[in-house]
């Protein structure tokens, strides 16, 4: 097979073949305020991925507009040039994910990310079970050289119920909840910000866009937030971009 990987960094699957992906943003570190814990531990985890072929999968989770797909951009701007690849991989293709496999695995030198974006499952949906067992759980291994990371608004990934624990079937259900979570060996958070860091990465975009701060321009931040119901770097992006077009 011709390689693809050498001057395309991301791709898209499509349960049959991979569509390269030209015009990906560019994320820096520095782009991303207020996350560095969790950008600690994904870079951690990445390069031990490069460098020695180690790594665990990971599960980004927390509210939308947080960073968690920013964080994965960042990953593959700063590291694509060392080999590391990003593969969107929609999650109702998951039959198809051997087929994958049998493609990226003689790819040795390269280093591949299956990045299944805002992913969750409710009790009957056919793909949980699907997704826990080639996870970790079937005859084929995983490439040695992919590792699988997801984003989701859910930290188990399935829709949450209450359990009475103290019965045996309660804590079947329970354990069939935590299962997927359970097989990814890194999980990191993304938590509400505060109102100084939704402050600061206003002022980060303002000034990237060269916005002048205008009299009880904090204030007018505050009440763009309200009027979005949360404060997030993604509603602290759309602020500047609003003051951009309209001021």
């Amino acid at each position: 097979m011709e390689n693809i990987f050498k001057n395309c960094p991301a791709f898209r699957w499509d349960g049959q073949q991979l569509e390269e992906i030209h015009f990906i943003e560019s994320v820096r570190r520095k782009d991303l305020i207020g996350i560095d814990n969790q950008i600690h531990f994904a870079t951690k985890n990445i390069e031990s991925f490069i460098e020695k072929g180690i790594s665990l999968n990971m599960l980004l989770w927390g509210e939308r507009g947080c960073g968690k797909s920013s964080l994965i951009n960042m990953l593959l701007t700063e590291y694509s040039e060392r080999g590391l690849r990003v593969i969107e991989f929609p999650q109702e293709k998951i039959e198809t994910i051997f087929k994958l496999f049998k493609t990226l695995r003689p790819f040795k030198e390269f280093r591949f990310i299956l990045f299944f974006d805002d992913i969750s499952f409710d009790e009957q949906d056919i793909y949980y079970r699907k997704f826990k067992s080639i996870m970790e759980g079937g005859l084929e291994s995983t490439p040695p050289n992919v590792m699988f990371v997801a984003t989701s608004n859910r930290r188990h990934l399935i829709e949450d119920k209450t359990y009475d624990s103290d019965t045996p079937y309660n804590r079947d259900e329970i354990n069939e909840a935590m299962s997927l979570y359970a097989r990814f060996g890194l999980v990191i958070g993304f938590y509400p910000i505060s109102r100084k860091t939704y402050l600061d990465i206003c002022k980060y975009y303002m000034d990237k866009y060269s916005i002048p701060f205008f009299e009880d321009w904090e204030k007018e931040a505050e009440n763009f937030a309200i009027n979005r119901g949360r404060r997030t770097a993604r509603v602290a992006k759309q602020f500047a971009i609003y003051q951009k077009i309209f001021r």
